[in-house]
């Protein structure tokens, strides 16, 4: 018997779904303030951006014009963002009228419209993943309103309220949920296929609202066919044990009914069309990432355990929060939904344990179950103190009020002391940004000088971080790593002993220096400056090709306020490396001798001088031809310990092995400068400006 409005408000029904209401809003709000705070781009979501924009401008779904390679995975995202920048170039910037007459594009402004669109879209959904969380809960936490106290009642929402709260307060969320990416989309596509089963599971008819999204959500990402197929085996599972049948067959063909299989059928031909895109217009049937990244070992489960626990330490007390929601499977009345949800969150750990985790930071890939696990545990919280206090219903229920509430406090506790690592990652990552785009400025500039003199093709740069690069830049790419890259992806050539000797802990670990190489790249780009970090990139390092016909250029940044280095090829300079082999050790020490430097500027800590001394010395008993490079990094850092004497020694021997060394002539200079040696100073002007002619943009010659 429905009750009527004066009963409800009585019960203090209308009053506590007003509350939720409210409190809903107060939580966006709140969750909008930490979203902006955090407010950044990631680097990953230039890659898409490039995508889109080659698309929309008629160029097909390419990275570089004119090869096509599937070096994204997120097809839906890349469509949406397309859609936007072709709407904008022919109604906001109407850029064949423009063309028409002759003006010039504004490349900035149209570039920083797409960044804008994407980062709205990131934040609108992850405000849909909150009320979606929220949804969610009261679908699995409120039932039978209409029989409980006002006290009662209020537990229930503020019980669907807490795990809402927790998820806005959580890094993962407040990270991803600013950064461009089509992260919080696939969470709420997620999301909604799974109200959309626990609403109706055992329905006769097939589900053709969970088809469509769960189409969009594979569409969108590859894990969305994970999430049908844990929704789709639930179902089976569970229809085959509520099944009255006694013998096997009976029970699984009651279990596997022609409903669940039109609702494969159509999603099926959905997809294989879409695979047929793939093969017709790429060569394959996966998208190109799947070939650069994946690789099945024990050292990926090592690496995504590792990953797993860091997520349980910071979340999970430990897997306390996964193990205490136990006790809810003792109410039968909830069974099906707690059956399920624990199932997803099971399954989606073991995966992210087989693939290795995830590459980028806070949490990304655990970000889909964290709603699910929030609403799990903060439901088991008065189902378990109404098993203890059972004979006292009401003192029960005011507990479990007081114990969620404090549960909501310690999540707010926990998101403060998780947001120095989150924003210590945000500025990283802000930090490469604006690296990346400021090398893509002076990359169009040489572009332009080239073309201008030359008529050549455009500049074509070899790097590992893509993203930002190549959306500002209008140069052809060589992602090393392979991602966009399909013969790097297929014919991975390994250099014997990278992986063992080198403190590298990047997760992709195919490439091909000779291929790369081969291209004969006109600059190769390091975001760590002037050494490597990739495997991709130590590969490069240490092959002789390089190292003869590659020069680290410097030029200025007035943005940054320092100088940036890019190795460049030019064709009449044969730098002579020696005949003498180098034992690929040598690295290990070069890269720890130029991270020692590091930490020693950033702690203005002179005691790490001896540090870079003696693992300068180390690269040198493996690797003699590296002698110009070892003594500009000692030179470099006696430079910034302040014994000037000791740095210039090392500096002129650096200058005297190799004249290309631009970085050791301009240290030799400011040490000239600070000893009031002016005929000197200008002396190495024209040296240093030879093969780094952009390291004074001010010079008026």
């Amino acid at each position: 018997m429905k009750l009527t409005f004066t009963e409800k408000f009585l019960k203090g029904r209308a009053i506590t779904n007003y509350f939720g209401i409210a409190a809903l809003s107060v939580i966006i709000v709140l969750f909008l303030n930490n979203i902006l705070e955090v407010r950044f781009i990631q680097d990953d979501a230039y890659t898409s951006f490039r995508y889109a924009k080659n698309f929309a401008e008629g160029d097909g779904l390419v990275f570089n014009k004119g090869e096509r390679v599937e070096g994204y995975t997120n097809f839906l995202w890349v469509i949406i963002l397309s859609g936007e920048k072709y709407i904008d170039d022919t109604f906001v910037y109407n850029r064949d009228r423009i063309t028409a007459t002759g003006q010039e594009h504004d490349q900035d402004q149209e570039n920083k419209q797409i960044e804008k669109t994407a980062q709205f879209l990131s934040i609108f959904f992850s405000v849909v993943v909150l009320i979606l969380s929220y949804y969610l809960a009261r679908l699995f936490i409120i039932h039978d309103t209409g029989q409980k106290t006002f006290i009662e009642n209020l537990l229930d929402e503020t019980t669907s309220l807490v795990p809402v709260f927790l998820l806005a307060f959580s890094t993962p969320l407040v990270y991803w949920g600013v950064s461009a990416m089509e992260t919080t989309l696939f969470v709420s596509l997620t999301l909604l296929s799974i109200i959309l089963y626990l609403k109706n599971p055992v329905k006769k008819n097939p589900n053709f609202w969970l088809v469509f999204v769960s189409v969009l959500n594979s569409l969108l990402r590859p894990e969305g066919l994970i999430v049908l197929i844990l929704i789709l085996t639930h179902k089976i599972f569970y229809n085959y044990y509520k099944s009255g049948e006694r013998k096997f067959f009976s029970k699984m063909r009651a279990a596997i009914d022609r409903t669940l299989l039109k609702e494969i059928i159509f999603y099926s031909v959905a997809m294989s069309a879409y695979i047929c895109f793939r093969i017709i217009y790429y060569g394959y049937p996966l998208p190109n990432t799947f070939y650069a990244k994946t690789e099945f070992s024990f050292e990926f489960i090592i690496r995504g355990f590792n990953y797993f626990s860091d997520f349980a330490a910071a979340y999970l007390l430990y897997g306390f929060v996964l193990i205490f929601p136990l006790i809810l499977f003792r109410n039968k009345k909830n069974l099906i939904e707690t059956s399920f949800l624990f199932w997803v969150v099971l399954c989606w750990t073991i995966i992210n344990i087989i693939i290795g985790g995830d590459v980028l930071p806070i949490h990304r890939f655990f970000l889909p179950t964290m709603p699910l696990i929030f609403i799990l545990y903060v439901k088991a919280i008065p189902d378990a103190i109404d098993f203890i206090i059972s004979r006292k219903k009401l003192l029960a229920a005011n507990i479990s009020l007081i114990v969620v509430v404090i549960v909501a406090f310690a999540g707010l506790t926990n998101y403060n002391f998780q947001r120095p690592k989150m924003m210590e990652k945000r500025a990283y990552e802000s930090g490469l940004v604006q690296k990346m785009k400021i090398y893509a400025g002076w990359i169009n500039k040489q572009n332009k000088s080239k073309i201008k003199i030359t008529s050549k093709n455009k500049i074509t740069v070899a790097m590992s971080t893509i993203g930002a690069f190549s959306y500002n830049s209008n140069a052809r790419v060589i992602d090393i790593v392979g991602l966009t890259d399909k013969y790097i992806s297929h014919h991975p050539k390994e250099v014997k002993g990278i992986d063992q000797e080198l403190p590298v802990l990047w997760k992709e670990r195919h490439y091909n220096a000779e291929y790369v190489l081969s291209q004969k790249p006109d600059y190769i780009i390091f975001p760590a400056g002037a050494k490597p970090s990739a495997f991709a990139e130590c590969a490069l390092y240490v092959h002789d090709e390089f190292r003869k016909n590659y020069y680290t250029q410097i030029f200025y940044s007035d943005e940054l306020h320092q100088l940036l280095p890019v190795f460049t090829r030019k064709e009449n300079v044969r730098i002579d490396s020696g005949s003498v082999e180098c034992s690929i050790q040598y690295l290990k020490n070069y890269i720890e001798a130029n991270n020692s430097f590091l930490r020693m500027i950033e702690r203005n800590d002179r005691a790490m001088l001896k540090k870079v001394i003696d693992e300068c010395d180390r690269v040198m008993q493996f690797c003699p031809q590296k002698i110009s490079e070892v003594n500009t990094l000692k030179g470099i850092a006696f430079y910034h310990a302040n014994n000037y004497l000791i740095a210039q020694d090392y500096l002129l021997k650096a200058a005297e092995s190799d004249e290309t060394n631009s970085i050791a002539l301009y240290y030799l200079m400011k040490i000239y400068e600070l000893t009031g040696e002016n005929d000197k100073v200008v002396s190495l002007i024209p040296k240093i400006i030879r093969y780094s002619p952009d390291v004074f943009p001010n010079l008026v010659e």
